[in-house]
């Protein structure tokens, strides 16, 4: 098993990297075709893409009757993505955010605030309604605000790239990187069995970590093109897809308890993120305090 099990992680590890970079380059070369920023590109395609583990694990969960899974996948995978992934990408390459992502980040504030409010007792299906309808609304004013902001962006795509190629790359990448993802979890469970290591150990890291792992390659090959704004999107997107994705969807199925320290943790993170951006920049300091606000994070739900 152990042999089968570092198979496995090399092939996902093999995926993950050429699977994330493929689908940055297809996406900033579909953002150029289409004539809107990276920002939106992260925020709606890249977003939902590498949502999809999230939101199919937390319907799934709720449909199965484990209501603390459905719930505790989508806001904990939120948590991950500002803690980890942001702030991972920000050490990588630090993010200028112009006053048009302000905005935006603005508005996820805005989402998360409301999300505490109404799951303050749990989510109810018209709660779930509520989510996915915000979700909608926040797709189309994103897409209708894409081009605000272009001409701020660096033009090192070439126009002339063919859209259909362009698309053929962000297919192949998405499908790279979520195969990636099952391949590099399976591979360390089964090393980590080998190894004797508990299942609750690999519970709260392996299994938690793996549905965020799309984000975070994604994320690190835009940071390693300096595509800050990409990355801002894929990490606003994929948390206001978690939540009004992953969380609506789960709801929809039976009612979810409330999680009001995870929602806790969530909102400080989110609120650092919009004084950050109101300072136009998410440098190397602030992407560490947002990993050490994750191990605390982790800890925390650890001695739960």
């Amino acid at each position: 098993m152990l042999i089968l099990g570092i198979g496995y992680f090399l092939l996902g590890l093999i995926l993950l990297y050429y699977g994330s970079d493929w689908f940055v380059l297809g996406g900033e070369r579909i953002a150029k075709h289409f004539n809107v920023s990276n920002f939106v590109i992260g925020a709606t395609i890249m977003a939902i893409g590498t949502s999809l583990p999230e939101i199919l694990t937390s319907a799934y969960a709720s449909y199965m009757h484990a209501p603390g899974i459905s719930v505790g996948n989508a806001i904990g995978s939120c948590i991950c993505n500002l803690g980890l992934v942001l702030g991972v990408s920000a050490i990588i390459s630090p993010i200028v955010v112009d006053n048009h992502l302000k905005k935006n980040v603005l508005v996820y504030l805005l989402f998360v605030i409301f999300t505490a409010i109404i799951g303050y007792d749990g989510f109810s299906p018209i709660d779930g309604i509520l989510l996915l309808i915000l979700f909608v609304l926040y797709l189309k004013w994103t897409i209708k605000n894409g081009s605000i902001g272009i001409e701020l962006e660096e033009k090192n795509v070439k126009e002339d790239t063919s859209i259909a190629f362009s698309l053929v790359l962000l297919i192949i990448g998405l499908v790279g990187v979520l195969v990636g993802a099952e391949f590099f979890v399976e591979g360390a469970k089964k090393i980590a069995i080998s190894l004797n290591i508990s299942d609750k150990i690999i519970g709260f890291t392996l299994v938690a970590f793996g549905t965020s792992l799309p984000e975070l390659m994604v994320s690190l090959a835009a940071a390693k093109r300096n595509l800050g704004s990409m990355v801002l999107g894929n990490v606003v997107g994929s948390n206001i897809a978690d939540i009004g994705g992953a969380l609506a969807m789960g709801s929809l199925f039976m009612y979810l308890p409330a999680e009001n320290l995870q929602m806790l943790i969530l909102l400080i993170m989110s609120l650092l993120l919009y004084l950050f951006a109101r300072y136009s920049k998410i440098g190397r300091w602030q992407g560490m305090l947002f990993i050490i606000l994750y191990v605390i994070a982790i800890a925390s739900l650890g001695m739960g």
